[in-house]
């Protein structure tokens, strides 16, 4: 709700502080007396354009505050909106909101949301759940397509069913969600398998055998160095037995004469034992030197098998960035147990893929049986809305709810979570006028009727709380203007509906009346806005519709007489409404 608005330096307007209540309030007041100006005002606490035109002569600039009440218990969705844009915002909320603009010489503009400074197209955005302005502006939820399909939903109490077609969906989007992933695992499986296939059959033409390496080294290293191997091997055999003196040789002799020795001494036994010992053992070592030197040759052709075995071995070593050739064989064998698991993954992407097969039908089902709902009581919507406009005098409007829809079949993205519809408002006011979407059929008078025709079918659905009507009067005769005050005043059962006007039949119906007025001071003319609060003051304002120029003493009970006439008569079960 708009609980008060204060103006600084706004064209006429010096410096007005206007508090407003619950329900239906009208505003009143002679032509030029600045009555669009507290509209200008609402527009550029909304977020719309001001420039240094709209300052006050001889000021440096304008303000303009606007304080609304937003409780946290509210279940009008347009606050819980507001509420959430400016949390997510860092903007913090209380049950009360204010919007401050400032429009400086130069143009400039400043706007704050509870002192924080927002962009313009922010506050329009907050704005659009707050207030709806009828007449010639654009701050209308009803201007938007996107409201339409809602509109339907509420009117035609189709929200459990739409509730329904927003699971389906849901579920569908996460099993979409699940299938690219899927898909991404299996690219990214792919690309991995056709890694480790080329792991293996490197591998597995390799045939690395556990430390091959190391005695393919020891191999090349005696093969490099034959000649000298030999040459050491001969010497060492001549040492041994081979030569005169050799060490056998000697041995043999020590233990001769250690024999005659433990003659003497038999304690020589032990050592020549010893010796004895290490004869046996030379012995055995020289027959295994004999062997061996028999076995080494010369074989260029095994050294060069060897060395392109080796550096076939060193090759996958360093592709495949390993330490050793000892963890090829680790490599090869992980490589196949990986391998042979991502074969096992299982039909996974198969099975997903019926699944959504699966949910788009049960989805576009679900929004079959929406969509004909919707185009049921779209009829029903039609005729209701033509019979409100007949009531308020315009009997040769044509409305007509356009519904197209779509089919997830042959476009996945043709469902949202509110169906696959989408919905337009369209409108014909004159005969032979083709129908058109509601913000280009109209203007003025004509357009805030045509809205107080749809916000009185769709009140109790309409999240806006604040509702503004300017020239809602406009060519009207008395007897239209007194259905139209009904309707606003029972508009202002659910909403706070604020209306400008210049017809007496309007106004009387009204629960607050402020008066707009003009006066001169100082070669300076101001503009007031006064709360009429006393019965009295109520009569004179609507004599002064009904009289013009002269108010007659039979004008003021004629205004009287309306004014508790009003009271009276009024039932609400006199409106058609649905």
């Amino acid at each position: 709700m708009l609980l008060q608005l204060r103006i600084e330096n706004l064209a006429t307007i010096r410096e007005i502080d206007v508090e407003f209540n619950k329900g239906f309030s009208i505003l009143t007041g002679e032509t030029g007396a600045g009555k669009s100006i507290m509209i200008d005002a609402i527009l550029l606490a909304l977020g719309h354009r001001g420039d240094s035109a709209m300052i006050r002569s001889g000021q440096e600039q304008t303000v303009v505050e606007a304080i609304f009440s937003l409780a946290e218990d509210s279940e009008q969705s347009g606050h819980l909106n507001v509420r959430r844009e400016l949390e997510e915002s860092g903007i913090d909320v209380d049950e009360e909101i204010i919007i401050r603009c400032i429009v400086s010489e130069k143009g400039r503009q400043k706007r704050f949301i509870n002192g924080n400074s927002v962009t313009a197209d922010f506050l329009k955005k907050i704005g659009r759940n707050l207030i709806n302005i009828h007449g010639q502006h654009d701050n209308q939820s009803l201007f938007q397509t996107s409201t339409h399909l809602d509109f339907l939903d509420g009117f035609g109490k189709l929200l459990p069913l739409r509730k329904k077609v927003g699971l389906a969906y849901r579920s569908l989007q996460e099993a979409r969600k699940e299938q690219m992933e899927l898909d991404k695992k299996f690219v990214e499986r792919e690309l991995r398998m056709g890694e480790l296939k080329s792991v293996i059959e490197d591998l597995s033409e390799l045939n690395y055998q556990p430390s091959e390496d190391k005695e393919l080294r020891k191999e090349e290293n005696r093969l490099t160095h034959y000649e000298k191997l030999t040459t050491i091997l001969g010497k060492v055999r001549n040492q041994l037995h081979e030569m005169d003196g050799s060490v056998l040789e000697q041995l043999e002799i020590s233990r001769k004469l250690l024999s005659e020795a433990q003659q003497i001494d038999p304690e020589c036994a032990e050592i020549n034992k010893v010796i004895e010992t290490a004869s046996f053992q030379l012995e055995d070592s020289y027959r295994g030197l004999v062997s061996y030197c028999d076995r080494v040759e010369a074989d260029p052709q095994r050294l060069n098998w060897v060395n392109e075995r080796l550096s076939r071995i060193q090759h996958f070593v360093r592709k495949f960035s390993l330490s050793d050739a000892e963890g090829l064989q680790p490599l090869y064998e992980d490589s196949l147990k990986e391998y042979d698991s991502m074969q096992q993954l299982g039909d996974e992407q198969q099975l997903i893929a019926e699944e959504i097969s699966f949910l788009t039908k049960e989805l576009q089902k679900i929004a079959n049986e929406l969509s004909k709902a919707r185009h049921k009581h779209a009829k029903r919507l039609d005729q209701v809305v033509v019979d409100e406009l007949r009531q308020l005098g315009m009997n040769k409007t044509v409305f007509e709810t356009q519904i197209v829809s779509s089919s997830v079949y042959e476009d996945k993205n043709a469902c949202t979570e509110k169906g696959t519809d989408k919905v337009e408002f369209l409108l014909s006011v004159n005969p032979g006028q083709e129908l058109r979407s509601l913000a280009k059929v109209a203007s003025g008078g004509e357009l805030s009727r045509i809205m107080l025709a749809l916000k009185t079918v769709l009140t109790s659905i309409d999240s806006v709380e604040i509702l503004i009507f300017d020239e809602v009067d406009s060519g009207i005769s008395g007897g239209i203007a007194e259905i139209v005050g009904k309707k606003l005043l029972k508009l202002g059962e659910r909403h706070q509906a604020l209306c400008v006007t210049h017809l007496p039949q309007i106004a009387a119906f009204a629960e607050h009346h402020y008066l707009v007025s003009k006066q001169m001071k100082d070669n300076q003319t101001f503009t007031n806005i006064n709360s009429l609060n006393t019965e009295s003051e109520r009569i004179n304002a609507l004599a002064d519709l009904l009289g013009g120029q002269q108010i007659t003493e039979n004008t003021m009970e004629l205004a009287s007489e309306m004014l508790q006439s009003s009271k009276k008569r009024y039932d609400y079960r006199e409106i058609r409404t649905t």
